[in-house]
């Protein structure tokens, strides 16, 4: 386990995770994924790479079937605002990948890591589409989706903030928490979100919305 994070080491193993990646999309494994799978793999290793690092301290050579398990079915489900598909490529998407590791010398436990996040498929995609699992910033963009608010909209955003607070302040003091999130105790003070600063967006920039991707892969298409 990394003893302290570093900006420089993430950027590291982001360009080793890329690396790898060009050529896993060159070989067998990635070829016998479907479209869709495909197009969510380079989103998919790039996301559990980073996370693992920022969140869990770990670099490729330290991941780990339990931590796997970890990041995907919390960290990822609660922090990533990305639709079905990305949840349901991330097993058959990582297995290829550790596969390709394992076989290619790069992952001596890749073998490991394939068949555990394999196992753990289903709650993988119940777990990033269940709000409950849900983080609070997931839960108010997937909100602001589902109420056909455009994120990278700022007039949009800030019209769906005020619905929001006034929802949100209107509530019994019991209800005030975000959807999905369990009640621990004596419910704390409602916090109004403050409305975001919104600049032009380039389109090979990450979305605003928090999903990770790209802009024009994502709310730019």
């Amino acid at each position: 386990m990394a003893e302290e994070y570093s900006d420089e080491e993430l950027e590291q193993i982001l360009e080793r995770v890329h690396e790898w990646g060009k050529e896993w999309s060159e070989s067998k494994y990635f070829q016998d994924l479907n479209d869709e799978q495909k197009e969510e793999a380079e989103f998919v290793v790039g996301s559990f790479g980073e996370y693992m690092y920022s969140y869990h301290g770990l670099t490729p050579e330290e991941w780990d079937e339990e931590t796997l398990e970890e990041c995907c079915l919390d960290t990822l489900a609660r922090k990533i605002s990305a639709e079905e598909a990305y949840y349901s490529a991330m097993a058959p998407v990582l297995s290829s990948y550790f596969t390709f590791l394992a076989e290619t010398g790069r992952l001596r436990q890749g073998a490991r890591l394939a068949r555990k996040v394999r196992a753990i498929s289903g709650k993988i995609v119940a777990h990033g589409t269940d709000p409950r699992y849900w983080g609070m910033a997931k839960s108010f963009v997937m909100g602001a989706r589902a109420a056909g608010v455009d994120p990278t909209n700022e007039k949009e955003m800030q019209a769906y903030m005020v619905r929001y607070n006034r929802e949100l302040l209107s509530r019994p003091a019991s209800e005030r928490l975000p959807p999905g999130l369990p009640l621990l105790g004596p419910p704390p003070p409602p916090e109004p979100l403050l409305p975001a600063r919104v600049t032009k967006i380039g389109r090979n920039e990450p979305c605003p919305c928090g999903s990770g991707k790209k802009y024009k892969k994502c709310c730019g298409r």
